[in-house]
């Protein structure tokens, strides 16, 4: 359910819904150019299994991030009245009672998956949400209710009983329960505690602290204010006095949260290679990644953005590129794919265009481009699968690579050197591979660590071929280079000896050598681990033996003490290191984009359509007020996809709609001659009386000053609405007259008094196909007509009242004043 209460949201859509309608399926993508047969459903299909991969491997990092802090706050509850241990809480020291109380603190309504996780694990909890303590009587009542329906139960008082806000209710009903089942603590969970009355919520936390330890209560507060693990003061410590603090037992709780959790989750997902065997369908590009390290830094690190915009660029992807069809023909599996169903999806009526696409975006990017071996269905298979083999690869080895300099700038920051730079972190540990949520929760409040450099340096191995990027990673290569020349013969082992492990141990975990996907020779040798491991080993051994001479010479001569080809075979072993890491972090990091099919699962530098994510709400409201037609018209049912400079495809409508403009900023120019309005614009721009109603009273709105008078309001509604009328009876006389012409029904001419009861008949029949009876009398019609239009006038005012344009004065009951003026015809 949404909680429209939540700051953290500045509007929401509501869709509208008719109350007696059945319901509709989804509709299914727009078709595009070069699209299959079933190009929408299976592009649709494809997009939700693709983000159902991603959501749930999301969720289960948080789950297991949470899971230390969520066991932590089960204890504390289920503990807190344990009458073996004497209980933390209360004390017969004490003069009263107090009520146990944990306080988790960063734990917001926009991150549903902590405290879902503590609910699932607890049972008689009771939820109290701001707007459920308006007043002490409404506290009560949601309290009492809420503990009620835990078991089923309902409570209705009356005149000879307890009201249903007295706290006896909750008494009587947990005796009862506790002599019939084994007793349980009873939760009360306050949600969004900064959003409560205080006064309120003292009164509430007096009359439950006389009834404890007879009734068990435990309060749960959502505090999403962040607190200091070295300090215990809070928002609940700094708002409410010392009468009421002395009532509650208080404990802190920290759940893991801010830049540093949000890092971590981003780069266990889409960089961490410990989880390539599942990986996701959609790799997100420097454009997504980059537009996500802003929206976290300037506005909001919260779960829930990070999954808007990861769900909001796979809907994208899908949407735009017919390519994308091909996730959901080809499974993810380096055995081979899946001939049974790509083979006869092609051989369908209709996918010619599609194959022939496939065929040029083939060879498109290799020298020796060839159609005539790609003619034949099983060749575009495998050429298909080998172009995803290849794509796995790339992106693997992007990841490898960020992880060989992330782990060489570890190892000389604990020998004591900055390392790469500042700009790969001051500590040890990567934020991708922290231990514990507590480290976590520390770090968090860290202002000295710099904010998503982990996933900074990955978006700039991505863009180390683009002509926009930094050139960072390119300098960083080269310095690592520098370094590894620099290391002493100490140093050097002690290398190895982190670096042999750490791939062997990532060979292990995929199982198989990174594949290198077709006949590249010397990039296949590269990219092996099994090879990289073995000539690791034997520079392993020569530096062994470098170190035994290196041992033996006294401390402090070292270096001159050497025998001169031991200082000699150092060197060497010195520049092979440095070199073959330098050639070998270049081969790693080989641009995604040079590969055939690189867009199919990857988002590359596709703009993110950050419109949709923090839409401007009254842009959008003016924009649909002034070109109605815009909004409500049919969407093109094709589109044209031509590629782009193989960076991806340019989206343009094939064919424009009636009364859809070509900008968003045309300018309307009504003007009023004699019974008709006209358009002074070059385009062809509709006229003013072809606007819904609400539409024509805004353009009015528009012309007026500060203060409305509401009746020339209406007459200018009135005029509008006037030519409306004589057009469309305009419209069906002609229609009428070409439908007796066609049926060969031809009037002689009539005069006086049988030429106006023809009319008149004309008239009801005409109000007859309206659905309307036909009125005595002409003066009848035109009172009908004009209740018709205040009742059209009202309805169009309401709805402008509604949306905030206009504000009523007493001073002046017939005139309204305006709300808005700075609006762009």
């Amino acid at each position: 359910m949404v909680n429209l209460d939540d700051v953290n949201e500045t509007a929401y859509y509501i869709p509208y819904e008719e109350q007696n309608a059945e319901p509709s399926e989804p509709s299914l993508p727009l078709r595009l150019a070069f699209d299959l047969p079933n190009g929408p459903e299976l592009r649709w299909n494809a997009y939700k299994s693709a983000w159902d991969k991603c959501l749930n491997r999301i969720q289960t990092l948080f789950h297991e991030l949470y899971e230390p802090v969520v066991a932590e706050v089960v204890e504390k509850i289920e503990s807190a009245y344990n009458d073996d241990d004497q209980s933390d809480f209360t004390s017969l020291a004490l003069p009263h009672y107090e009520i146990p109380t944990i306080a988790v603190a960063n734990s917001s309504s926009a991150d549903p998956y902590f405290l879902s996780s503590v609910i699932f694990q607890l049972r008689s909890i009771a939820h109290l949400y701001p707007s459920d303590c308006v007043n002490l009587t409404t506290a009560m009542k949601s309290i009492i209710s809420g503990f009620l329906s835990t078991s089923g139960s309902s409570y209705r008082a009356s005149a000879k009983i307890l009201a249903a806000y007295d706290i006896n209710v909750l008494v009587a009903w947990y005796s009862a329960r506790k002599a019939g089942t084994r007793p349980q603590n009873l939760i009360l969970l306050l949600h969004d505690f900064e959003q409560f009355d205080p006064g309120v919520l003292q009164d509430v936390l007096y009359i439950c602290s006389q009834h404890v330890p007879s009734l068990p209560l435990v309060v749960l507060i959502s505090l999403s204010s962040p607190q200091s693990p070295l300090s215990p003061q809070s928002y609940f410590h700094v708002t409410y006095p010392r009468s009421t603090l002395k009532l509650m037992r208080i404990q802190s709780v920290i759940v893991p949260s801010g830049p540093r959790v949000l890092e971590e989750v981003i780069i266990k997902t889409f960089v961490d290679l410990s989880s390539v065997n599942d990986e996701l369908d959609i790799v997100p590009g420097p454009a997504v990644l980059e537009f996500l390290v802003e929206y976290a830094t300037r506005f909001n690190p919260s779960v829930h953005a990070l999954l808007n915009i990861l769900q909001l660029a796979h809907l994208k992807h899908f949407l735009t590129n017919p390519l994308t069809a091909l996730v959901s023909l080809v499974p993810h599996l380096p055995s081979g794919i899946n001939a049974l169903s790509l083979e006869p999806t092609l051989q369908k009526p209709g996918s010619t265009e599609f194959k022939e696409l496939l065929v040029q975006r083939l060879t498109s990017d290799r020298d020796d481009a060839d159609n005539s071996n790609l003619t034949s269905l099983p060749a575009l298979t495998r050429a298909v699968h080998d172009a995803w083999s290849q794509f796995r690869t790339r992106t693997r080895s992007i990841r490898l690579a960020y992880l060989l300099l992330q782990g060489l700038h570890d190892f000389l920051s604990e020998k004591g050197y900055k390392g790469l730079g500042t700009h790969w972190g001051a500590t040890t540990t990567v934020p991708a591979f922290l231990s514990t949520a507590a480290q976590t929760a520390a770090s968090t409040l860290s202002s000295r660590y710099p904010q998503y450099l982990s996933l900074r340096n990955y978006i700039n191995l991505l863009q180390l071929h683009a002509q926009t990027s930094s050139k960072q990673s390119a300098k960083d290569i080269t310095y690592a280079r520098t370094l590894l020349r620099k290391l002493r013969p100490e140093e050097l082992r002690a290398y190895l000896n982190t670096l042999i492990p750490k791939l062997q141990e990532l060979q292990n975990e995929l199982g198989v050598d990174i594949p290198t996907g077709g006949d590249e020779g010397e990039e296949s040798s590269n990219l092996n681990l099994t090879e990289v491991v073995r000539r690791l080993e034997e520079w392993r051994s020569e530096a062994e033996e470098v170190y035994r001479a290196y041992e033996t010479v006294e401390t402090g001569t070292r270096e001159r003490n050497m025998n001169q080809a031991a200082v000699e075979k150092f060197k060497l072993l010195n520049e092979n290191l440095a070199e073959w890491m330098y050639e070998y972090l270049g081969a790693l990091t080989t641009p995604i984009e040079s590969i055939p099919l690189w867009d199919v699962c990857y988002t590359g530098s596709a703009v993110f359509p950050s419109e949709t994510l923090n839409p401007s709400i009254r842009a959008s409201v003016i924009a649909g007020l002034l070109r109605p037609k815009d909004f409500a018209a049919e969407p093109p049912s094709r589109f044209s996809h031509v590629p782009a400079g193989g960076d991806g495809y340019e989206v343009a409508p094939h064919k424009a709609h009636a009364g859809q403009k070509d900008t968003q900023q045309d300018n309307f120019a009504e003007e009023e001659i004699g019974d008709e309005i006209t358009d002074d614009s070059e385009d062809d721009s509709d006229p003013l009386h072809t606007f819904p109603d609400t539409s024509v009273l805004f353009h009015r709105y528009l012309e007026s000053g500060k203060m409305i008078n509401v009746y020339d309001w209406f007459e200018s509604f009135h005029t509008v609405i006037g030519i409306q009328r004589r057009e469309t009876n305009a419209k069906d006389e002609v229609k009428k007259r070409k439908g007796k012409a066609v049926n060969g029904i031809v009037s002689p001419a009539k005069k006086g008094k049988e030429k106006a009861r023809d009319s008149d008949l004309d008239g009801d029949e005409e109000m007859k196909d309206h659905g309307e009876e036909p009125p005595d009398s002409s003066s009848d019609s035109e009172e009908r007509h004009q209740l018709l239009v205040q009742a059209r006038f009202i309805r169009a005012l309401h709805e402008l009242d509604f949306l905030g344009f206009i504000k009523h004065t007493r001073r002046k009951p017939d005139h309204v004043l305006r709300t808005v003026f700075d609006v762009g015809d």
